[in-house]
């Protein structure tokens, strides 16, 4: 369990992290010693984008996760509960198989993921990463569930700080807009609607071997027909 110390800690971190700049995933790393986190929007009212991310290696299992479509972020934002596994080497989960081993193999060996929401709206979800084995105990869980609750409503604040001012930069969702114009552009290639779009797009990302921003980058600046 989380040190009463550390808990008070991260939950008034997160408390203060509505402005722009203010690190959202710290305090789980600070609360949980876990080896990295990450936190994403997923559809909904803010659409599907990373939010932030303790690292570089965190950012890519979270980006992982977008390109196929699948994981424990995907699973606590639809199911609206934690997700808790603690060894994808031996004991992966029926429910994302392709995101269990592609997340093995970036060196992930024990994962959670927490539904990122307020009140009730479901924004997204929160991912702890561990190198090593790590068992969350039910009152980890219980904090950690609780963080990111306090967690989603700094975030949905950005998102409403930036719609007032006009400026999208207060809340960051380069990924979301030029996957989402991607997305439109190969609707219009080929003549389907938005989730088959969307599939060619992740199944093209997912076959090369290589990131779907990437291949979205690609697709908006015309390098990249699939006409």
């Amino acid at each position: 369990m989380a040190e009463p110390v550390a808990m008070r800690a991260a939950v008034a971190a997160l408390a203060r992290a509505t402005a722009p700049g203010g690190d959202l995933c710290r305090p789980f790393l600070d609360a949980f010693g876990v080896s990295g986190a990450a936190m994403s929007t997923l559809g909904g009212p803010l659409g599907t984008g990373a939010v932030c991310a303790s690292d570089r290696l965190s950012a890519r299992r979270d980006e992982i996760q977008f390109d196929l479509g699948e994981g424990p972020c995907w699973q606590a934002h639809s199911t609206n509960r934690a997700v808790v596994e603690s060894d994808l080497a031996t004991a992966p989960p029926a429910a994302w198989p392709a995101a269990a081993a592609a997340l093995s193999e970036a060196g992930v060996t024990s994962v959670a993921a927490f539904p990122l929401s307020y009140g009730r709206l479901d924004l997204g979800a929160v991912d702890l990463y561990s190198d090593e084995r790590r068992e969350l105990t039910d009152d980890e869980v219980d904090q950690a569930s609780t963080l990111a609750c306090i967690a989603g409503r700094a975030v949905l604040t950005r998102a409403l700080d930036a719609l007032e001012a006009g400026d999208d930069s207060l809340f960051p969702t380069t990924f979301s807009r030029e996957v989402h114009q991607a997305s439109g552009i190969v609707m219009v290639q080929l003549g389907v609607g938005v989730d088959e779009a969307l599939l060619v797009i992740r199944g093209h990302a997912w076959s090369s071997g290589r990131p779907l921003r990437e291949i979205a980058s690609e697709i908006v600046l015309r390098r990249l027909d699939f006409s």
